[in-house]
């Protein structure tokens, strides 16, 4: 696409280049011509042709010094401007011509400097015309003596001269315009093809993607059920410690079923993770009340890079709550609440969880609160604990890694 929008300027710039190029070359033939028809004719002054042959000589100097069209192309609109305001404004005529000078030269403008030049040259050609007509157009209507044959073969000649100019603006700007619309055509073709493309390879991506978290799922259910198998041959005592990792493979594996089930592998849904993992663990622990789940959250877009490591941080606090806060708890709550951080929105958000259980002192083992210390500090995050006899509180202040 690059490739084909500097082709178009290229062509663009070359199109305005040639046209002031030929346009001055042109004008500077025809009216030294017209210029010397008129020095004989006694209803035509020759002196705004005189300098329109003198602005196309200084216009050809400075285009082949500075290869600037844009430098000349002002210079000469300026030049036309202060020719044709000359004319109507200090020559004695019909001007039925001027007007003609005075179109060709906002064409010229609008297509070679734009708008920015082209609207406030426009307006000042009509009003120096408004002032002809106002003021000098009657006065030079009663000087002007009848036409001669002479005088119709000037007129010819100049009509045929600005009819060309016209022409040739038009032309150029029906080729530039053609060429901008097939390159236009172009670009939409291959940027089309382009997105047939990615959307293809997207597809291919997300099914494989997909493919990739349901085979991590089910290598996960594996490893679970051996460890289930392990610990059959344990006693009780140590049974425990095999179904602690089992939940915490689980809270893994639950994430790789959400994701391969979704809609949309970009968006994680942790409302609905943080409930079938509340679910998955209750049918591992005894509890006589199923606690009321109260889940808030606020995080719209949680990157791929935290979810692991928050899931493992919330199943670690709620095996703490599960197995030591609600043995004398006869309406177990738990609460987990989700929001962006508002002093940093788009990298670091705030969980805080609680919940209503009477906590026996030492109950939570050592290795649960060094699993939660090192999920804090992969996403880079601090926490504070808060334990009272309504309960636990704990506030983390995290990162959203990308």
């Amino acid at each position: 696409m690059d490739k084909l929008n500097t082709n178009w300027l290229e062509f663009h710039e070359k199109s305005k280049f040639r046209l002031v190029l030929h346009l001055l070359y042109f004008f500077m033939g025809l009216m030294s011509l017209v210029t010397l028809v008129n020095l004989s004719n006694e209803h035509f002054s020759a002196t705004p042709n005189f300098f329109a042959v003198g602005m196309c000589i200084v216009g050809l100097v400075v285009l082949y010094i500075t290869k600037n069209y844009r430098l000349v192309g002002a210079i000469c609109s300026i030049l036309t401007f202060g020719i044709v305001s000359g004319a109507f404004l200090f020559l004695k005529a019909t001007h039925y011509l001027t007007p003609i000078w005075m179109i060709v030269n906002i064409m010229f403008t609008f297509f070679i400097l734009g708008k920015k030049w082209g609207i406030p040259m426009l307006i000042a050609h009509f009003l120096v015309l408004f002032y002809y007509l106002i003021y000098l157009h009657e006065e030079n209507i009663v000087s002007v003596e009848s036409f001669s044959g002479n005088d119709v073969t000037t007129f010819i000649m100049e009509y045929s001269i600005a009819g060309f100019a016209i022409a040739y603006i038009l032309n150029l700007y029906v080729l530039t315009t053609s060429y901008s619309r097939s390159e236009m055509i172009e670009v939409n073709q291959k940027l089309s093809n382009q997105n047939k493309l990615i959307s293809k390879q997207n597809s291919e991506m997300e099914v494989m993607l997909r493919e990739i978290h349901h085979r991590v799922k089910n290598n996960l259910q594996i490893i679970t059920s051996l460890l289930r198998l392990q610990s059959n041959n344990m006693d009780e005592e140590h049974s425990g410690s095999y179904q602690e990792a089992i939940d915490r493979i689980t809270a893994m594996a639950i994430i790789h079923e959400k994701m391969y089930q979704s809609g949309s592998l970009s968006k994680f849904d942790l409302e609905k993770y943080l409930n079938s993992l509340v679910s998955s663990l209750l049918l591992n622990y005894s509890i006589s009340k199923r606690p009321e789940l109260i889940i808030d959250v606020e995080v719209e877009d949680m990157k791929s890079k935290s979810i692991v490591p928050l899931a493992l941080l919330i199943n670690e606090l709620l095996l703490n709550s599960l197995k030591h806060a609600f043995q004398n708890q006869d309406h177990p709550r738990i609460s987990i609440s989700l929001s962006e951080n508002e002093e940093n929105k788009s990298n670091r958000f705030l969980l805080v969880y609680s919940d209503n259980g009477s906590w026996i002192e030492g109950s939570i083992a050592s290795f649960g609160t060094e699993i939660i210390q090192a999920m804090s500090e992969q996403l880079e995050g601090v926490f504070s604990l808060e334990t009272t006899s309504s309960g636990t509180k704990y506030v983390f202040d995290l990162a959203n890694l990308s």
